[in-house]
């Protein structure tokens, strides 16, 4: 016996045994062995005595761990008693096959999926507030729950431009096309599209001038090609006085 316990086999516990509370951690170490003899055999031939000997634990200790298994449909136990007795002739531990179906979620697993959570979080916030930029910028009312647009914007996103990157493309490609015929292509299939985002991004620092009476000193942050001196705040107060401007001029005009 001492060499069959000195004998080594891989053994497998399945992650439903290893995250199982309701089972004791020696549970699962024997849950391993078993599998280990199972895989000699096809069956575990081992007595509570041996595994006794083999964990330096009482045989009760053994029999508690082997009932959590069985318990928990972990195992089979096989049991052939001598004819005329209850004397155990034969005892079969064998491993039953789990079920796939059910899901178990390792630690891993769900830090992962409460990470996916957090960024997807991160995502839809982001579009919240360049969508709500875009709108207030532009005077449109598209929807951040858009799937065009979603797309579009997670796209950028994870090629690393940021929602200030977003909102110099929208103010850029304001400045330049509110008014005119090319108004209509203020919207998030133009402004965001893969093949133009880097391009009107790029536009940012070539503006040269604002209209309605931009002051000088406001030119001069906004032609800085130093990340420092950028006033963005200032750029973007300018266009919304600009834009409430050009609306009190339409109104004037309806109503002469």
């Amino acid at each position: 016996m001492s060499d069959a316990i000195n004998r080594a086999y891989y053994s497998i516990i399945p992650a439903n045994v290893r995250y199982d509370s309701d089972l004791t951690a020696n549970a699962k170490l024997l849950y391993g062995e078993i599998t280990a003899l199972c895989n000699d055999k096809g069956y575990c031939w081992a007595s509570n005595e041996y595994f006794s000997k083999l964990y330096g634990v009482s045989k009760k200790s053994i029999s508690t761990w082997i009932s959590q298994l069985v318990k928990k449909n972990y195992i089979s136990l096989d049991i052939t008693y001598k004819e005329g007795s209850k004397e155990i002739l034969y005892r079969y531990l064998r491993i039953l096959p789990y079920p796939m179906e059910e899901k178990v979620n390792t630690p891993m697993e769900e830090k992962v999926k409460e990470n996916n959570t957090d960024i997807n979080n991160t995502f839809n916030n982001n579009i919240v507030l360049i969508i709500e930029y875009l709108n207030s910028i532009c005077g449109t009312n598209y929807k951040p729950t858009s799937k065009t647009t979603k797309r579009l914007i997670v796209a950028r996103l994870k090629e690393h431009y940021t929602v200030d990157d977003f909102k110099k493309v929208i103010f850029t490609m304001s400045s330049k096309w509110k008014g005119t015929k090319f108004e209509q292509y203020l919207r998030p299939s133009t402004l965001f599209n893969e093949d133009k985002f880097e391009g009107y991004l790029n536009q940012y620092k070539n503006i040269g001038k604002f209209e309605n009476g931009a002051s000088s000193s406001k030119i001069e942050k906004f032609n800085s090609m130093a990340s420092h001196d950028w006033d963005f705040d200032e750029l973007e107060k300018l266009q919304l006085e600009r834009k409430s401007k050009l609306v009190k001029e339409r109104e004037g005009h309806s109503s002469e």
